[in-house]
């Protein structure tokens, strides 16, 4: 080897000889430099035994205590979530084990320094994207076997994971996949977002930060970020949304799977906490619950010059909400300056509302929608 080469891996990762040893052998490999009888021949100079070489050509199968239908399963994101912590100092050796580049490595150890847990998180959500092999807690087991290390934490992490659930997840993600390209390019969103707003899969914040985005493209990604990490019920949700305003020909396309999800888990159950443990005030979901039927129905006017006087919205933001272009634009901006108050605002918003006889029975409902349990446990998803 060059000695400009070998200087550079110690410079590179100083202190740290397995990282020299194993770039070197990297390095080596894939400039075709390196055989295993180079390898072999160099161990014999260095009075290191050869069978060292038998060990690491031998796999060693995997004898698992983990049920098969759990291995044969795609690693959840909380599943991976918890796993990262336990790993170690293994970042290198499990990327390429998992089939990962050295550039990728290489990339993640970069963007991530000395955030150890990061690296591990990403080398797993990096390897779980490709679908070359699937990307099963059987791979993620062998591999772990393969480097050494024990797999008592995946063990752990695992043991009381519902099999069905992971299939209900993998039935949504490959259903999302496989349409990704038609959901991206063909739909606009806003009625769409407005629905999901209105069943608490989304919330305010994350609207904001789907429509930050500049391109109808970008933001229909970022929703679909979103749904590939809640499932169930925001995918049922988006799916409804699809065939109520116009996309019922891919609405269909998706919706088999939601029934082959009903067939295998509930992914969202019904907690059993009281309202008051919920730490989400229950005139925001009120709100929520009605935001749809708000913003179709309302004139804005009178109502922003309410909350005005009552200084629960200033003059720069009753100017912002006028910079809408529709109505239901105007609507929304009040919605989102709602939302983002203390109570008093929505105690001046039903005000207002009934200061208008046509508006009257609207501020009654809003006063007198349910809230139940499944509300604050579904809405609770949006703030993890």
């Amino acid at each position: 080897m060059e000695e400009m080469v070998w200087n550079d891996m110690e410079y590179n990762y100083p202190g740290n000889a397995q990282l020299v040893k194993f770039f070197t052998l990297m390095h080596l490999k894939e400039n075709d430099e390196i055989r295993f009888t180079e390898v072999d021949n160099g161990l014999r100079e260095m009075e290191i035994t050869q069978h060292k070489l038998c060990v690491v050509r031998r796999i060693k199968q995997v004898k698992s205590s983990i049920p098969d239908d759990i291995l044969d399963c795609i690693p959840s994101d909380e599943i991976l979530d918890r796993l990262t912590p336990l790993i170690g100092k293994i970042v290198f050796q499990l990327g390429i084990e998992l089939g990962l580049s050295v550039e990728e490595i290489e990339s993640i150890k970069e963007k991530y320094d000395c955030d150890l847990t990061a690296q591990n998180k990403e080398v797993l959500f990096t390897w779980r994207k490709d679908r070359t092999v699937k990307p099963t807690i059987r791979v993620l087991e062998q591999a772990f076997v393969n480097i050494g290390k024990g797999v008592r934490c995946l063990k752990e992490v695992v043991k009381d994971v519902d099999p069905n659930t992971l299939k209900a997840v993998e039935i949504v993600t490959d259903r999302i996949r496989e349409n990704k390209n038609r959901i991206i390019h063909d739909i606009q969103i806003t009625q769409i977002l407005d629905h999901m707003m209105t069943n608490l899969v989304l919330s305010i914040d994350d609207r904001h930060r789907i429509e930050q985005h500049a391109g109808q493209d970008d933001q229909n990604k970022a929703l679909l970020d979103i749904v590939i990490k809640r499932r169930e019920p925001a995918y049922g949700v988006l799916v409804d949304g699809l065939n109520t305003y116009g996309y019922e020909e891919l609405a269909n396309d998706l919706k088999c799977d939601s029934q082959e999800i009903s067939q295998n888990a509930a992914l969202v159950p019904v907690e059993n906490e009281g309202l008051s443990d919920w730490n989400i005030p229950l005139y925001k979901v009120r709100l929520q619950k009605n935001y749809l039927k708000i913003i179709t129905s309302i004139h804005h006017k009178n109502i922003v010059d309410h909350l005005i006087s009552r200084e629960v919205v200033s003059i720069d933001e009753g100017e912002k909400i006028e910079t809408g272009k529709t109505t239901q634009e105007k609507n929304r901006t009040l919605m989102t300056l709602l939302f983002r108050k203390h109570e008093q605002g929505y105690i001046e918003f039903l005000t207002a509302l009934r200061k208008d006889s046509v508006y009257a029975d609207l501020a009654d409902e809003i006063e007198n929608t349910a809230v139940t349990s499944r509300d604050m446990s579904t809405l609770h998803t949006c703030y993890k």
